[in-house]
Parts: structure tokens; C-alpha cells; sequence
């Protein structure tokens, strides 16, 4: 199986997962962003390219199974600028290490949060709060423990697959 169809099938089940097994999973009402948490493995262990690629389609299928709660385009526009940044701080922190990982997806997850509640804002016109200490800091924590375990495994994935060319 080629690298790009084994991302989008785990960027497709890392999607299901979230909407439909995450929030039974709830620990005081936090959900992972197991999307989020895939793409940033993947584009700090395998390549740039494939963090994106998850980005677009696990986003996609977010915004198609969450239709009538967030425009189509919201989560994968939120998904894809949040990758982008932390691809952006790749450059300076490295590639392939475990650290990188917990790190990005810390700082990620409130990237996301952010700028998802802006796209509805600016969408929507809703009104929507974000509480950087109580709801996204929780699912900040969450996200880099549920990302440890992937990024020792995106680690060895590094070795096997990462990109050979330095860009």
C-alpha cells in the first residue's frame, strides 16, 4: 500500500473516530482532535505532504459528518492553516523527533480552536467564546497525551519513510 492511500484511510478513520467514538470516550467533557493529532504526526514524521493531505481529508470528512453544526470548509480551512503553522515551526524545532510532536500538537490544539472560532464568527456570525484555560487547555493536554504513543511509532515511520530530501 502506497504511503498516500494508507494517510487518507487513517485520516478517514482518525475523522470517524472523532464524531463518533471520541465523544463517548469524553473525559469531563473534553474530545481529542484525533484529526489534528494525525496530520501533525505525519508531517513531522513522514513528510510535509502527508501532514497535509490528512489535514484536507480528515477535515473534509469532519465538515461532511458535522454538516448542520459547521459550514462545509470550516474545520478543513482550520485544519490546513493550523498544519501550515506548525510545518512553519518544523523548520526551526526539527523533524522526525518525538518532542517535536508533543510540542506541536500542544500548540496546535489552540491554534485550531482559534481559528476555527473565528471561521464561524466571520461564517457564521455566531457567537462564540473561546476560554484558552478552560476548555482548550484541557483538550490541549489530552491531544499531546493521546499524540505519544503516535509519535514513538511516527518516530520509527520516520526512518522507514520520511522524506529523503531537505526543503
Amino acid at each position: 500500500m502506497s504511503v498516500r492511500v494508507a494517510t487518507v484511510v487513517l485520516a478517514v478513520v482518525a475523522a470517524l473516530l472523532e464524531t463518533s467514538v471520541a465523544p463517548y470516550l469524553s473525559i469531563s467533557g473534553v474530545t481529542p482532535d484525533l484529526v489534528l493529532i494525525c496530520a501533525v504526526v505525519l508531517a513531522v514524521s513522514i513528510g510535509v505532504e502527508e501532514g497535509f493531505l490528512a489535514a484536507f481529508v480528515g477535515g473534509l470528512v469532519l465538515d461532511i459528518l458535522t454538516a448542520p453544526v459547521r459550514p462545509l470548509g470550516a474545520t478543513t480551512l482550520s485544519l490546513l492553516i493550523a498544519v501550515g503553522i506548525g510545518v512553519a515551526l518544523i523548520r526551526f524545532i526539527g523533524r522526525g523527533r518525538v518532542h517535536t510532536t508533543l510540542i506541536l500538537v500542544f500548540g496546535l490544539t489552540f491554534a485550531l480552536h482559534a481559528i476555527l472560532a473565528a471561521i464561524l464568527v466571520l461564517t457564521t456570525g455566531a457567537r462564540v467564546t473561546v476560554d484558552p484555560i478552560g476548555s482548550i487547555l484541557p483538550t490541549a493536554i489530552v491531544n499531546t497525551a493521546i499524540s505519544l504513543p503516535f509519535a514513538l511509532l511516527g518516530r520509527w515511520a520516520w526512518f522507514r519513510w520520511g522524506e529523503r530530501a531537505e526543503w
